[in-house]
């Protein structure tokens, strides 16, 4: 069983099921932001905003509506702001709230947080700040105590979160007191780079510096895509591995691309000895990795057809992964049971299967532990 829901990466996510992509470690919950519907003259008429950096001046800010707080027309020498980019239907938006009550009153003067939606009217925040929340029973107007305003034509929206190429909410940028971005980045992982700001210390130059390679890497991901698409129509699939040895050799390595090479590989060139000895050096990198390594057997037992499966390799990578764990994680102990059973070895799999549940505890997330296992003892019965 896989330990959380995967995501396959952003630029290809369309070229196919990503079967060991692993989320980054220190990811955190964001959802995609609602673009409204423009008219093709407005379209043309805006043009696309001027890039933005980290390093370079932020851009002014447009905001007709604030609902809480004092109004700000620009960015004071001296101050350091946040400009954190919400929505009142965004959970993880809403769960943010209180970390960024708490950093305001933290550095109080020093810092300036303000939540930008941008809702179609004023009134939706308004309505959402008189209601309560149901995780606390606090009123969200208390969860947020900071300035929050409302951006409905997306005019300040468009020049911080577009100009940067950020896809999804909540999003926050750091301002320093000489008005230049400083950070950005999702709202609960800023407080060492806030605090660094306040105080001074950060390093502005290597932050954009990496900004700006992460940008570039971005966009050739986004490239990726067509190459991806015109292998899969023309069926030469060592192109597009060619095209992702290029990329890691730039950029390094990168687990989805991995993945990538993985499925082409077995799944395209239907080379299953070259796919394997590629997923040996995967395993290899990730050896004390248990959540990677319980992934990468996951998928193999899950997502992968029967006659392309190496049932010998994803028993032994499972099994790595329990080790790593003291055999306690009925997650992992799932998909060691599931390995064992594919490879017919019944009651070896219903014995690790009855140890996953030994350790599910009440959990109720882990009730399809408890169900397979009760699947296994009735084909065995019959």
């Amino acid at each position: 069983m896989k330990l959380q829901t995967l995501l396959s990466f952003t630029a290809v996510a369309c070229l196919a099921t990503s079967t060991f992509a692993q989320d980054h470690p220190d990811a955190v919950p964001m959802v995609p932001i609602e673009k409204p519907a423009l008219a093709e003259e407005s379209k043309d008429e805006l043009g696309a905003p001027t890039p933005l950096f980290i390093g370079d001046k932020a851009p002014a800010v447009t905001v007709d509506h604030w609902v809480k707080g004092d109004a700000i027309d620009g960015f004071e020498d001296g101050q350091v702001y946040v400009m954190e980019f919400w929505a009142t239907w965004c959970g993880p938006c809403v769960s943010s709230m209180p970390h960024l009550s708490g950093i305001q009153e933290e550095y109080g003067d020093k810092l300036k947080v303000i939540g930008v939606s941008s809702e179609k009217a004023p009134e939706i925040v308004t309505e959402f700040l008189a209601k309560t929340n149901k995780s606390d029973n606090k009123l969200n107007n208390d969860r947020m105590r900071y300035t929050v305003a409302v951006d409905p034509d997306r005019s300040t929206s468009r020049v911080f979160m577009e100009a940067s190429n950020q896809g999804g909410i909540p999003t926050a940028f750091i301002i320093n007191g000489d008005g230049q971005v400083a950070w950005i980045g999702h709202p609960m992982s800023m407080d060492k780079p806030l605090k660094e700001v306040i105080q001074g210390t950060w390093d502005l130059e290597a932050a954009a510096t990496a900004f700006r390679v992460e940008a570039e890497q971005e966009i050739a991901m986004q490239e990726m895509g067509s190459v991806y698409q015109t292998a899969r129509e023309s069926g030469d699939w060592d192109a597009w591995i060619s095209a992702i040895d290029i990329f890691t050799e730039k950029y390094g390595d990168n687990d989805q691309m991995a993945d990538a090479k993985f499925k082409a590989l077995l799944e395209g060139k239907k080379d299953k000895k070259a796919a394997y000895a590629w997923a040996k050096k995967m395993a290899k990198k990730l050896w004390d990795n248990a959540q990677a390594l319980n992934t990468m057997a996951w998928g193999i037992v899950d997502d992968i057809p029967e006659d392309l499966r190496d049932l010998d390799f994803a028993l032994q990578v499972a099994t790595r992964a329990s080790q790593l764990m003291d055999n306690e994680n009925p997650m992992i102990l799932d998909t060691l049971a599931r390995c064992y059973w594919d490879m017919g070895k019944k009651y070896k799999a219903i014995a690790w299967q009855e140890k996953a549940v030994e350790f599910m505890g009440d959990d109720s997330m882990n009730t399809s532990i408890r169900d397979t296992l009760n699947e296994y003892k009735a084909n065995v019965e019959n």
